[in-house]
Formats: C-alpha cells, sequence, structure tokens
C-alpha cells in the first residue's frame, strides 16, 4: 500500500481517540475533581516511556509484525503464552467496547430496544469492517482525521462561550495530589495502547519517524480530553459532572443553536472510529490467533470467531450493567491494560541479551 510519513500519526490519533472520548471525562471528574487536567498530562507524559519501549521493539525487525519475530527473541515457550494473553486481552477489549456502546445508545436514544439487538448489531458492523482489512481501515482513518479534529475543535469553542470562567481558578488551588497520583495511572491506560501498534507491520512499517509520529498522535489525543475535560467541568463542576454518565452529550443537548442539533453528527463520527479501534483489535486477535494455530490465508473465517466470540462476552456483560461498568472503570483494570504495556519493555531486555550474544560468537578464523 501507499505509505506516507504522517498516515501512522493519523491512524494512531483515530485509535487512540475513540475510548477517551467516550469514557474518560466522567471517571476524571468523579475522582480527580478540579485537577484532573493534571492528571491527563501525567497519564501521557508516563505513556510516552512505554512508547518509546514500543517502537525500539518495532524496530527490531521492521518488515514483519512483533508476533512473527519474537519467539526469536525470547523462545516460542515464552513467546506463545503472551501471544494468547494478548488475544484474551483483545477480545475482552472489544466485548467491553460493544458493552459500552450499547450501554450509551440504550441509555440515550434507544431505550426501548432490548439491548442484545443493539449489542448484535454493533458486533456485526464491527465484524464487516474487520473484514474490509487493514489496509482499507488504514486508509478510512485518513480520511476521518481532518473531520474528527475540525468536530473537536467547532464544538469546545462552542461549549467555552458558556462556561463559568471565574471555576479556572479552582484548577491552580485544589491541591489532591493523592488522587491525582492514582488517576495518572487511571490515565495512562487510555493514552498507552501502543502495543497494538507493532501488528501493523507489513502495512506501515516502524522506522526513526515512528516515535515522533506516535508521540504526536498521542499530544493531539491528550490535548482533546483536556478540552473535553475543561468543557465538562466548567460548565457542571466537578460534583454534578461526575454524577453524569456522558457529560459531552448532556452539553450538546443544553446548547443552543445549531449545536444543540449536533449530536447525531457528532455520536456518528465518535462511533466510526469505535468501530475501528474494535475493528482493529479484531485484526490483533486474528494475527495471534493465526500465529497460535500455525494458520495462514484464514483472516475472514478466524474475524467471524473472534468477533461472535466477543459479541457471546459483550452479552455476558450485558446481564449486569452496573458491574461491568464498575469493572470498567476499577482501578484493578487498569491496572491489567497497563501490564499488557510491559510486554514491549520485556521483549526490548530480551533483545539487548540477544545482541550481545551475536556480539560475543566467535568469528571463524580464515584459512
Amino acid at each position: 500500500m501507499r505509505n506516507t510519513p504522517w498516515q501512522l500519526f493519523r491512524f494512531g490519533f483515530i485509535y487512540l481517540n475513540a475510548i477517551p472520548t467516550g469514557f474518560l471525562v466522567s471517571p476524571l471528574m468523579h475522582n480527580s475533581a478540579y485537577l484532573g487536567w493534571l492528571a491527563i498530562l501525567g497519564g501521557y507524559a508516563m505513556s510516552l516511556l512505554f512508547l518509546w519501549f514500543t517502537v525500539r521493539l518495532g524496530l527490531w525487525d521492521p518488515q514483519r509484525p512483533w508476533v512473527d519475530f519474537g519467539d526469536k527473541l525470547v523462545t516460542k515457550w515464552v513467546h506463545f503464552p503472551i501471544v494468547a494473553l494478548i488475544l484474551f486481552w483483545a477480545i475482552n477489549y472489544v466485548a467491553m467496547d460493544i458493552e459500552s456502546f450499547t450501554l450509551f445508545f440504550s441509555t440515550n436514544y434507544m431505550r426501548e430496544s432490548p439491548q442484545w439487538v443493539v449489542l448484535l448489531v454493533v458486533g456485526f458492523v464491527i465484524i464487516i469492517t474487520a473484514r474490509w482489512g487493514l489496509e482499507t481501515m488504514i486508509y478510512i482513518s485518513d480520511g476521518l482525521f481532518i473531520v474528527i479534529v475540525i468536530t473537536i475543535v467547532a464544538m469546545n469553542v462552542f461549549f467555552f462561550q458558556d462556561a463559568h470562567s471565574e471555576m479556572m481558578i479552582a484548577l491552580i488551588r485544589h491541591h489532591n495530589y493523592g488522587s491525582v497520583i492514582k488517576d495518572s495511572l487511571f490515565c495512562l491506560t487510555f493514552f498507552a495502547e501502543w502495543i497494538v501498534f507493532l501488528f501493523l507491520a507489513p502495512y506501515l512499517k516502524f522506522d526513526r519517524r515512528s516515535f515522533r509520529n506516535l508521540a504526536a498522535a498521542g499530544i493531539l489525543v491528550m490535548i482533546a480530553s483536556l478540552l473535553q475535560w475543561a468543557t465538562a467541568i466548567l460548565n457542571f463542576g466537578p460534583y454534578l459532572g461526575g454524577e453524569m454518565q456522558y457529560p459531552l452529550i448532556e452539553l450538546m443537548r443544553s446548547a443552543r443553536g445549531i449545536l444543540g442539533n449536533s449530536d447525531p453528527l457528532v455520536i456518528g463520527l465518535w462511533s466510526s472510529s469505535l468501530f475501528l479501534h474494535s475493528a482493529f483489535l479484531i485484526h490483533v486477535g486474528v494475527r495471534c490467533l493465526a500465529r497460535l494455530l500455525n494458520l495462514n490465508q484464514m483472516d475472514r473465517p478466524l474475524i467471524v470467531i473472534l468477533g461472535g466470540t466477543a459479541i457471546v462476552l459483550a452479552y455476558q456483560y450485558a446481564q449486569d450493567p452496573i458491574k461491568f461498568l464498575e469493572s470498567f472503570n476499577s482501578f484493578g483494570m487498569a491496572m491489567f491494560f497497563l501490564l499488557m504495556e510491559f510486554i514491549p519493555i520485556f521483549y526490548w531486555v530480551a533483545s539487548r541479551f540477544r545482541k550481545r550474544k551475536h556480539r560475543k560468537k566467535p568469528q571463524p578464523k580464515s584459512g
């Protein structure tokens, strides 16, 4: 496929922006209140460390995805269980995406419809998107990028007009730093989903500009999250805003003029990015399962199998939505997601030892 220097940046933004846009603002206002901006900045700053190790690992063999060359670094006996763990994580993440979107849509727009109907429709769309292939998803993200950025800017310009600017002094006068440290780790899991980008090769190859491009995508996601958090807290305050599950939707509903009727457009753009997020995770799961079972040219059947598994898991989550939301926003879940980001560090350390072994290998004598 045609590979441009900033294609990784645009795809990275679309992928990383999907989850913070819908699900970060409310728990952050509930926990960190006026210091949420510090948690967002701290979470993103820490994510850069994980990004550096991920890019360095990807540079070990830019022509192949990590799942294909990882066993050369840590042996198959170590590599295969880690691949199985990523498969488990990816499919569960897709299931959580489906259930989260189903809850959002059911509570805001289709309250009379059975949840399982919405769940099936969302799962079906994600499976179809995944079957289009990774190359198509990358091109779609190119088109979505500029539209989503313009929409975010326009929304926040309108939202800040009605914000209570006198509340801004509280952003620097509150000192609940204990909560900020914990919420920085929580935000870190939203910004540090770097491991999935190791599966982009050979469509998008890692090079020396990859760290810059992905870091720039993360900065843009961080700014978007900051703006959305700031508009919500300056309009509703931390107490009312923390009780709202979707404060940005409430902001649009309370807005006057064209913005008050723009929620179908905004929700449509966010839904598109969420579907790409889940479809790419299915692609990650397919690559892992194909590697574990040594299957070739089986992408389409595996996509249906893994997509169907995610729908079944999402249906199980839907049996107790309150418990699901508590688990989704729990510190334990955040730590599990963070554990996944330590995998590139482990492989990078192993690659250092592998290079040392090559250096110490004696050279054959000539003659």
